[in-house]
């Protein structure tokens, strides 16, 4: 059974809808959930004006982390109201990357993410993060589709 899930969440609310689904499966399971935020600095460094405006890339990797940490602190509060236990990160990096090395070396049974959170509808069916979770995670992974994707499966 899935004892440790990993929710990876971009603080959207597909991640939300996300979040509230493993914890229901942890739950039933008598596991924990851990909530992982990737602040993905690649993309920060293609902004414009990004390393040249000073107090600028400090500001917004600032703003980044905030928005990690209420993410992941609202996850924690859905757990803690369903007596999950609980545990969160919040990285830099490559986001796909870096849920699939934190999956490992936390010894994860099960990762659940969105199909497409705030990133837009970079692929057709899935975004490109929840792609390469897919087709690298070496433990099953859980995808949830976005209200989008529920929209195109009705008809």
């Amino acid at each position: 059974m899935f004892k440790k899930i990993m929710i990876a969440t971009d603080g959207s609310e597909t991640s939300m809808r996300t979040a509230k689904l493993a914890i229901g499966l942890a739950r039933l399971a008598a596991g924990g959930v851990t909530a992982i935020y990737v602040v993905d600095i690649y993309r920060l460094a293609q902004l414009p004006g990004y390393t040249t405006l000073p107090g600028f890339s400090e500001k917004l990797m600032g703003l980044m982390f905030k928005e990690g940490e209420e993410a992941t602190s609202e996850i924690g509060e859905m757990a803690s109201d369903a007596g999950v236990p609980f545990e969160k990160i919040v990285a830099e990096g490559n986001p796909g990357e870096e849920i699939l090395r934190r999956s490992r070396e936390s010894g994860t049974d099960l990762l659940v993410m969105g199909s497409i959170g705030r990133t837009g509808l970079e692929k057709i069916m899935l975004g490109s993060v929840a792609e390469k979770v897919v087709r690298h995670s070496k433990v099953p992974v859980l995808i949830v589709p976005g209200k989008s994707d529920l929209k195109i499966l009705k008809k």
